[in-house]
């Protein structure tokens, strides 16, 4: 199996571009695929779920500060965010003068969320893709069905193999042995510039999230 490729985050340690999800997995499953994962490697990383921006007694800017205590003492090796936008991104760097090194977004052909990924490139913060197959979605659509057809791969290799490479840190869901060694079979082939512009013009914008908006997500766990 061809190598994972890793990529340097700005704290100059280095992540997996592939990994395992598990996401809503049971229990019982989750410790089953992480030790089947761990055969592979992990690299610590902690991360700030949501913004909760519109949550009254909520604070992210705060949270990130406590966040790079726990580098500093030594609890966590990395540190980022998810679901952060751009202003959010914004106010926690010039508040702390710390930079994320991750920030895990939704991400796939039907919303490629151009704009997080382009500021999170020119700030040197990796771009992690949750819901990197719109849960499914886009594995029917007929122009990733053409494009797996043509190259004699699964839909699903064919939009992991565009996020890979778009430079994207694509971590999905399986609990399958044979799905998760076919997510990794993605390295023996290549997505040509047609390839590559017919999948990103899938874009549907705002109408393509499968999850909530960041701006308006509110929910806390009880």
């Amino acid at each position: 199996m061809t190598a994972v490729p890793q990529i340097r985050m700005n704290d100059d340690r280095t992540i997996p571009q592939l990994g395992f999800g598990v996401f809503q997995i049971p229990p019982a499953e989750t410790a089953k695929a992480v030790r089947q994962a761990l055969d592979l490697g992990h690299v610590d990383l902690f991360l700030m779920h949501w913004p909760l921006p519109t949550v009254e007694g909520t604070d992210y800017a705060e949270t990130w500060r406590t966040m790079i205590e726990f580098v500093k003492d030594g609890r966590a090796r990395s540190i980022g965010v998810s679901n952060f936008q751009v202003p959010h991104l914004q106010r926690a760097i010039a508040e702390t003068g710390v930079v994320p090194a991750v920030n895990q977004i939704e991400v796939h052909p039907y919303f490629t969320n151009e704009e997080v990924r382009a500021y999170d490139r020119e700030n040197g913060i990796a771009t992690e893709a949750w819901s990197p197959i719109a849960q499914g979605a886009v594995l029917g659509d007929e122009v990733v069905q053409r494009i797996a057809q043509s190259l004699d791969k699964s839909p699903a290799q064919v939009v992991l193999r565009w996020h890979v490479q778009r430079g994207d840190v694509v971590f999905p869901k399986s609990v399958t042995p044979s799905r998760m060694k076919e997510n990794f079979e993605i390295f023996d082939f290549e997505l040509d510039a047609d390839a590559m512009s017919d999948l990103s013009h899938l874009n549907r914008g705002e109408r393509g999230r499968t999850g909530p908006n960041p701006d308006e997500f509110d929910y806390l766990p009880a």
